[in-house]
């Protein structure tokens, strides 16, 4: 929005409401008394040049349901095609394409709308037809610009700004975000009946999930690769972000459910490549992680915050494979959280060692031990929040309590 300008308003508000009104009341038994109230439901849409409609109702007792319906669209049909269709056309664009919204009480949901919008075209025998396609298109032309900017504008910035995928904070939720609109576009085909631009919106939401586990890999890649601080940011947002790859990682479980394609020995499905990419790339940061947390653990030289920031990333990475509920579940997201747990409870024996170990020696340290003892009720939050509140936490949590009384008698 340019600064100094007042919000543009959402458009067809109260044709939106009227229409949802109106589809109810034909879809009832119509009656003289019906009729009336579909008049004047439709009076305040009547362009002044359009003669006021009669009820027609009143002449025509006892006929069919059917006749009765015709009858009475036949005096309302000008206004509904002149005035309600391109206004629920304006409507639903604005909410769909330009996520307009409005605080006003009472507005139907946009699937709602829809679901009006095809109705009447279909009382009307296809009339208006044009309205339904207009809103079609938009949806389809706004998808496709949608996914081009995010796929490959994106990428080119990445290129030009020379960090890896993935590093700027917030990227995965920004993802994760694009695709719930896409979820919003399709429902809103399938109400319209758009089985051909559904076809296309699909296709291209699987290519933005694609996109987005391939970001999602790299970052993670990046940090095993080169441990640099640019790698490390990567790598953190992404994970820092793991309710949105929990979201594009439903979203393409759903695809590859939905789109079965069958694998072999030379071709992999695209959609379960992706998956696969990212799954392995997680394992091997894993690996990374552990190989520099046991190391701090052990005594290592290792910056607080870089340490705290790996423990992060540790926590992220078994949140994600624990909350990962899918039917089309990999099973190696089984063995990743079994690994994760098992590594980190055997981390804290080390820590819990290396910490009597550093109180024990001769002559003493009071410095390393207290870092120590600080990484140590970093692991043992660690295995809080993973779940493992078994004989490791308790044995850790012991030797901490321990160290904690041993330091500060001796400071005292």
């Amino acid at each position: 929005m340019r600064s100094g300008r007042a919000p543009v308003p959402l458009r067809g508000a109260r044709e939106a409401r009227d229409a949802v009104t109106l589809v109810r009341l034909l879809r009832g038994t119509i009656t003289p008394l019906r009729g009336n109230e579909v008049l004047a439901l439709l009076e305040p849409h009547r362009p002044r040049l359009v003669p006021k409609p009669v009820n027609p109702l009143a002449a025509i007792p006892g006929q069919p349901q059917g006749r009765l319906l015709e009858a009475l669209l036949r005096p309302t049909a000008p206004i509904i095609l002149d005035v309600l269709l391109p206004r629920l056309r304006d409507h639903l664009i604005d909410r769909v394409v330009h996520n307009k919204g409005t605080a006003e009480d009472g507005l139907p949901g946009a699937l709602e709308v829809a679901t009006a919008l095809r109705a009447l075209v279909a009382l009307l025998r296809g009339a208006g037809r044009g309205a339904v396609l207009s809103v079609v298109s938009a949806i389809e032309a706004d998808a496709r610009a949608d996914a081009d900017r995010l796929v490959r504008g994106e990428a080119s910035v990445a290129s030009m700004e020379d960090e890896p995928a993935g590093a700027t904070a917030g990227a995965m939720d920004s993802l994760a975000h694009a695709l719930l609109r896409f979820e919003t576009r399709r429902l809103m085909l399938e109400t319209l009946g758009a089985t051909v631009a559904l076809r296309d919106v699909v296709y291209q939401s699987r290519r933005l999930t694609r996109h987005a586990l391939r970001r999602a890999a790299e970052a993670m890649d990046g940090f095993g690769a080169d441990r640099g601080i640019k790698a490390l940011h990567a790598s953190l947002a992404t994970l820092a972000s793991v309710d949105g790859l929990l979201v594009v990682a439903m979203r393409n479980l759903d695809d590859q459910e939905e789109h079965r394609e069958e694998a072999n020995a030379f071709v992999e499905p695209a959609d379960r490549k992706a998956m696969n990419d990212c799954l392995s790339a997680a394992w091997r940061l894993s690996d990374t992680l552990f190989d520099l947390v046991g190391k701090a653990a052990n005594g290592g030289d290792l910056d607080e915050l870089l340490f705290e920031a790996l423990l992060r990333q540790l926590r992220s990475l078994h949140q994600f494979c624990t909350d990962l509920d899918h039917a089309g579940r990999p099973a190696v997201l089984d063995t990743l959280e079994r690994r994760l747990a098992e590594r980190s409870r055997a981390l804290a024996g080390i820590a819990g060692e290396r910490l009597v170990g550093i109180l024990l020696a001769r002559p003493a340290d009071p410095a390393k031990a207290r870092r120590l003892l600080a990484r140590g009720q970093s692991l043992a939050q660690l295995l809080y929040d993973m779940g493992q509140d078994g004989d490791e936490l308790e044995a850790l949590a012991l030797r901490l309590v321990v160290a904690r009384d041993a330091l500060n008698h001796a400071a005292a």
